[in-house]
């Protein structure tokens, strides 16, 4: 009877034993439902890294454009009735413009590099692309054109006198420019308007009462923007006390 018991109490003891532990299917489904978890929650954290990336981008490409808009605003701001000469056929009036280019005087010009100029300075907006390197790849995707601000280092050009381009927005397709003439009341391609009744010799100082700007762009699609342009005031005027 005492071997008997003590054989039943280990045998007891060894199940016992036996059913403490996991058995290789229930370790399976563990690291089945592990897997699972880790995978969800890589792509879950690749998606939020994906989707702050794109929010960073987006963010840059919207500072890149409120400041291209800025600096057209701040130039506009100062114009100035001051045609240049050419060195060629004589002289450009104070704003001349395409239907895809303009260029113009303004004033209040920051000489921070020490350039040997006034504060007076010729700017202008265009469409430019960037320049193929040599050996480059052909089949690179095409990144579209570049939105550019030119300067001229002087006002009255000698054949030689190049401008200085700054890019202020990538990406852009195409550029589209519109002058609205108070006199007539229309949209304009192109000013001084094709019907100035400026003779030989003499300079059109007329302003456009606005300026638009149409962008074509490959993330934002199309922008637009109407810039009022203030005529300047009269220095005759001033100078015989013709105030408002």
């Amino acid at each position: 009877m005492g071997r008997a018991k003590a054989r039943s109490g280990q045998i007891t003891a060894h199940s016992a034993f036996k059913q403490s532990g996991f058995t290789l299917i229930e370790i399976m489904v563990v690291l089945v439902l592990v897997s699972i978890i880790s995978i969800g929650s890589y792509a879950l954290l690749d998606t939020f890294n994906a989707t702050d990336r794109a929010l960073e981008g987006r963010a840059e490409e919207l500072r890149r454009l409120s400041m291209a808009f800025y600096r057209i605003d701040d130039d506009l701001r100062q114009l100035t009735v001051r045609p240049v000469k050419n060195a060629y056929t004589g002289y450009e009036p104070a704003l001349r413009g395409d239907a895809d280019e303009i260029e113009f005087t303004r004033l209040g010009a920051a000489n921070l590099t020490g350039e040997p100029r006034g504060e007076l300075q010729r700017v202008g907006y265009s469409l430019g692309y960037r320049e193929e390197e040599p050996g480059g790849n052909d089949l690179e995707e095409d990144s579209g054109g570049l939105f550019l601000r030119s300067r001229w280092r002087v006002l009255d050009r000698a054949p030689d006198s190049e401008p200085v381009a700054e890019p202020l927005l990538a990406g852009v397709d195409a550029l589209t420019l519109r002058y609205y003439d108070p006199d007539t009341e229309t949209w304009l391609s192109q000013w001084p308007p094709a019907s100035s009744q400026t003779t030989a010799g003499q300079l059109d100082t007329r302003l456009p009462q606005a300026l638009e700007l149409v962008l074509m762009t490959r993330t934002g699609g199309e922008l637009r923007r109407v810039f009022p342009v203030s005529s300047p005031p009269d220095k005759d005027a001033g100078e015989r006390g013709e105030g408002p």
